[in-house]
């Protein structure tokens, strides 16, 4: 038998080493790609797709072979828990796990060259003319669990004892949907520790027997599992079940209730965030296109899908993960996207994320199934999940760091997100978690759930320091604690599973405003967090972790003899291990890139760089393995579409989260606010001081880190509540500081309490004095001072601390005055 294996990888071995096992068979090896998937299957007698890695993209090419060759069998490696598309539009025959046998695989492989034979005719002595008697029977199918048998309208079905007991299961609940891990537990057992991807495998082979008259009635609910449904109208099946169905992972069976209305705005309230995860994130994808169908626990559930619900009903934001990443053909693939479907630019967030906004309701499926063709990741993006494992832009090559963290950030990234959905159902909340050894790295360490800090030993060994129970959000910003001083590589893996562990064990589940990591750490203390974390870890060393890839470079940090750029080093220009390359830092304003900006900035990474536009957690472009002499060129490529490398001095340093209205949770207009903040003189003659402005307390663009950070929220100014923001002064998190409130200020009146802010500082600073170094030398007052002289400025000082509550939870009664936005 001659097979086609397209694949990403050079070797059968990689893929399917069962099949490299079978002696009898031919394998050719080809890319993944359409192109090849036209030209190549030719003279073969089936194709193997590698969906391992790129699920989606393996189902768009499993349409285009069908095409290509109709008829001609096609079967799918997929990984231990990928999310390749089983339903019966994608045209595949069967599905194999990497670690199937090579006497499943040979098997396999026998039914997929043998066609499916014809629906013969009924005979009078095909199957009993009763049921015998304990049979599950619905409409034209009989399981008889007692004999082993089963017939399909009176065709016997040669079944394997698996495959009929997973029939079974689904025929004892005609109608109602059961998830894959129910299956796993009645058919498989409950010692069973591999993967549920498993059940979609068994589903593939039973669809196939029973052949194409009947292969519907095994249904695919999306987010849930599986359901079995007649084939017809018979009274003898119970009608099918509303579009809206739960399947729990706790408890064992499908909560009864129907999910509450969704709330204005797609805003969660905590009781149904718990009721989503207890019920199994449930969601009917089809009804995304009608957001009125959609409930309070299904908006919840479309979330960890990476789309969230805007303000406007008829709109999603979209979030794709890039583990900080995005190849050249990547961004043209996002570009095209954008054109394509009118939609407007893409925003950077501080987590290295992607973000589409403004996505009609109609078109969200189809845009985060063409993210995933375009190699970008939207699961797990939103809501309490692993919302990401940042790493630093400049690791591998950075003259500060002591060696590479990104082959073990990938490395704990895959081995979380292995974890799948049912990680994402018993979550208290979401979990961060970043890797580097630069400064600005050890200062994200300090605001993450997780940091690791690249460091070497005293013997010279990679490892990292450990810290834990960081986050700026909106109640109790902390900053993290070092749990150890030194974790060896090898380690890494072991010990965030042990802190996820405790997590799960211990966290707040019942209470999300109070689950975040650092409360847990907050309330059992740090000896009796790094006690149970040690306990866990212990229990979890000895599972056959994969072991990190091998460096190829590790030395103490240090700048190489070599010529330097025209302006000198700098902040956005930094010099590489190897001399003569630098890393430039793109300015990318307010963190928005529009299609022809994506396309001049994956250019000039291409002609100048290593062909890979890299994340900051600033919002920025990173590009490395720029010759010091095309760093101009560089420069004037990206200035064509407002981008910008400043050679000379800092770059501007205004972040803003995307805030209201894409964001439900945004009280204020922050895009708007930040492009004036962006032309404000006073932060263009003194570019280095960082602004940042979040849309509500949460803290996304992390402004209690900032040396002048803008929190908006329903503010108390004059006696009337306001759409405003609360102002932080003197954040330096290299200086473990977080900024402190200075006041609070209407939202039309923020550039001017901003300039006034900064005049202040031009007086009162010292020498190079940053700002968050003259607030720590000075206080507050004299900034309090000048902003008290200025007339008619819609401001407050000191905190408000009610602004923080609930409605309805002690808040004073003070009339809501709108204000303009964008002024």
């Amino acid at each position: 038998m001659h097979l086609l294996l397209l694949t990403g990888v050079s070797s059968v071995d990689e893929v399917l080493p069962g099949l490299a096992m079978l002696p009898d068979h031919r394998v050719t090896v080809g890319a993944l790609t359409a192109a090849e998937a036209l030209t190549s299957a030719v003279d073969v007698d089936a194709v193997l797709l590698d969906a391992r890695a790129r699920p989606f993209a393996a189902a768009e090419l499993a349409a285009t072979v069908d095409a290509a060759r109709p008829g001609l069998p096609v079967a799918v490696v997929v990984g231990p828990d990928a999310a390749f598309p089983v339903e019966d539009d994608v045209p595949v025959d069967t599905l194999l796990l990497p670690d199937a046998s090579p006497a499943e695989v040979a098997a396999r492989l026998r039914l997929l060259a043998r066609p499916v034979p014809p629906v013969p005719r009924r005979r009078r002595d095909a199957r009993p003319a009763a049921p015998p008697p304990g049979a599950l029977v619905v409409d034209e199918l009989v399981v008889d669990t007692v004999a082993y048998q089963a017939w399909i309208a009176g065709r016997p079905l040669a079944l394997a004892r698996r495959e009929l007991e997973l029939l079974a299961a689904l025929a004892a609940r005609p109608g109602r949907p059961t998830t894959r891990t129910a299956l796993l537990r009645q058919v498989w057992g409950r010692d069973y520790d591999g993967s549920a991807r498993t059940v979609d495998v068994h589903v593939r082979a039973l669809r196939r027997l029973l052949g194409p008259g009947h292969r519907d009635m095994i249904r695919t609910v999306r987010g849930v599992g599986y359901a079995l449904f007649p084939t017809s109208g018979a009274a003898a099946a119970p009608a099918a079940p509303p579009a809206r169905v739960a399947a729990p992972l706790r408890p064992e069976e499908a909560l009864d209730a129907p999910s509450a209305p969704a709330r204005p705005g797609g805003r969660d309230a905590p009781g149904d965030v718990v009721a989503s995860k207890r019920a199994g994130l449930p969601l009917d994808l089809d009804a995304v296109a009608e957001p009125a169908r959609l409930g309070a626990l299904e908006r919840y559930s479309l979330k960890t899908l990476g789309a969230c619900s805007e303000r406007d009903d008829g709109m999603f934001l979209l979030r794709a993960r890039t583990r900080g990443q995005v190849p050249v053909a990547a961004a043209r693939a996002l570009a095209a996207l954008l054109r394509d479907r009118d939609l407007g630019p893409v925003h950077l967030t501080t987590r290295q994320q992607l973000e589409l906004h403004d996505v009609p309701s109609g078109r969200v499926v189809d845009t985060l199934d063409a993210l995933h063709a375009a190699g970008l990741d939207t699961d797990a993006t939103c809501g309490h999940t692993v919302r990401g494992v940042t790493s630093c832009p400049d690791g591998g090559v950075s003259a500060e760091e002591p060696f590479d963290c990104t082959p073990d950030a990938e490395q704990l990234t895959d081995s979380l997100l292995r974890l799948g959905p049912e990680l994402n159902t018993r979550l208290p909340q979401r979990f961060s978690v970043s890797l580097g050894g630069c400064p600005g790295c050890r200062a994200q360490a300090k605001t993450s759930d997780v940091g690791l800090v690249s460091v070497l030993d005293d013997d010279g060994r990679p490892g990292y320091e450990l810290w834990v129970g960081g986050g700026l959000g909106r109640s109790v910003p902390t900053l993290a604690t070092r749990l150890a001083g030194f974790v060896p590589r090898d380690g890494v893996l072991p010990a965030v599973h042990a802190v996820l562990a405790v997590f799960l064990a211990h966290g707040a589940f019942e209470n999300p405003n109070r689950a975040r990591l650092k409360f847990l750490v907050a309330r059992l203390g740090v000896d009796r967090f790094r006690a149970l974390v040690a306990e866990a870890e212990a229990d979890l060393r000895d599972r056959p972790w994969p072991p990190p890839a091998p460096l190829p470079d590790v030395r103490a940090p240090g700048v190489p003899e070599g010529p330097a750029p025209r302006h000198g080093w700098g902040d956005d220009v930094r010099p590489q291990r190897v001399a003569g390359l630098a890393t430039v830092t793109v300015t990318v304003p307010l963190g928005t890139l529009s299609a022809d900006a994506l396309d001049v900035v994956a250019d000039a990474a291409r002609i100048h760089g290593d062909g890979v536009l890299r994340l900051s957690r600033d919002q920025n472009v990173v590009v490395r393995d720029v010759s010091v002499d095309a760093i101009g060129a560089l420069a004037a490529r990206v200035v064509a579409v407002g981008l910008a490398v400043h050679t000379d001095r800092p770059a501007r340093d205004v972040r803003a989260c995307v805030g209201a209205p894409s964001c439900a949770l945004g009280i204020t207009h922050t895009r708007d606010l930040a492009r004036v903040l962006w032309h404000l003189p006073a932060l263009r003659r003194n570019s280095g001081v960082a602004v940042s402005v979040s849309g509500c307390p949460a803290s996304c663009a992390r402004h209690q880190a900032a040396d002048l950070g803008l929190a908006g929220n329903l503010v108390s100014v004059r006696d009337r509540r306001v759409p405003g923001y609360r102002v932080h002064l003197g954040g330096d998190l290299g200086r473990d500081r977080l900024g402190t409130v200075l006041g609070r200020v209407a939202a039309d009146q923020v550039a001017q309490l901003v300039d006034q802010v900064v005049r202040t500082w031009e007086d009162l600073r010292v020498g190079h004095e940053t700002l968050a170094d003259s607030v720590a030398r000075t206080g507050l007052g004299p900034f309090v001072s000048g902003l008290r002289g200025l007339p008619g400025l819609a401001w407050e000082a000191g905190d408000d601390r009610d602004d923080t509550a609930e409605p309805g939870a002690g808040r004073p009664a003070l009339p809501v005055v709108a204000v303009r936005h964008g002024s």
